[in-house]
């Protein structure tokens, strides 16, 4: 996994951010990373705040935003997004590049307990997405003919059906630590450092689970 590509909503605030520790951090020359933005407009710069947070600890990036496409997608090895809404936009804009899409902070995580709570709360969401599409296979018939009052009825039964899961996964979501990275953009010096540090904590982590052995690696 050599490739990363880092997402976040504008692509001027965390994810050029992280694009730039990352280049810093890396232990190999193999190890490359782009950024980009769920709602990006193309060309612009990044943030000033976001600028002087990296320059303060000698990092320099000359960047332009750039839109999240299917091409950045194809080039990269692993897709990180900086927090779960954006996570679950990628993956619903692209649903083929589900399996490579993570927050940064999920993928990372070492603690097994949230990881057992991570592959639950999947499985869960899983459930959902099958019976959804099972139900609405089965009753299409009756929904293309349904007058309002049978279909309130039959989304009572769909939410009847899903309910289980659904409250599962709020009990998860409920127990496990935010897998977010706060969004800096207005803050003032404190908060973009505070971004900073736990973006760099994230991305050694990340470098070290993606380059064990990097003397091996660049044989």
């Amino acid at each position: 996994m050599d490739k990363v590509l880092f997402i976040c909503t504008g692509n001027t605030c965390r994810s050029p951010m992280a694009e730039a520790i990352f280049h810093e951090k890396r232990t190999s020359e193999r190890l490359v990373a782009k950024s980009a933005g769920v709602q990006a407009s193309p060309g612009m710069p990044m943030s000033e705040g976001a600028r002087q947070a990296i320059a303060r600890h000698g990092l320099m990036e000359s960047h332009q935003s750039e839109p999240v496409t299917e091409d950045m997608l194809q080039w990269s090895d692993l897709i990180l997004t900086m927090t779960e809404a954006h996570k679950q936009t990628v993956i619903e804009k692209f649903p083929d590049r589900a399996a490579q899409v993570h927050t940064l902070k999920e993928y990372v995580l070492d603690d097994e307990t949230n990881l057992r709570k991570i592959e639950e709360l999947k499985s869960h969401r899983a459930q959902m997405e099958i019976k959804k599409a099972k139900f609405i296979v089965e009753k299409q018939e009756q929904m293309e003919k349904a007058v309002e009052l049978n279909r309130e009825e039959l989304e009572k039964e769909l939410l009847g059906e899903i309910e289980p899961h659904q409250r599962a996964v709020e009990r998860i979501e409920w127990d496990l630590p935010s897998m977010d990275i706060r969004d800096p953009f207005g803050g003032d010096e404190s908060i973009y450092e505070a971004t900073y540090q736990e973006m760099e904590e994230a991305i050694i982590r990340l470098i070290r689970k993606i380059n064990p052995n990097p003397e091996r690696h660049d044989a």
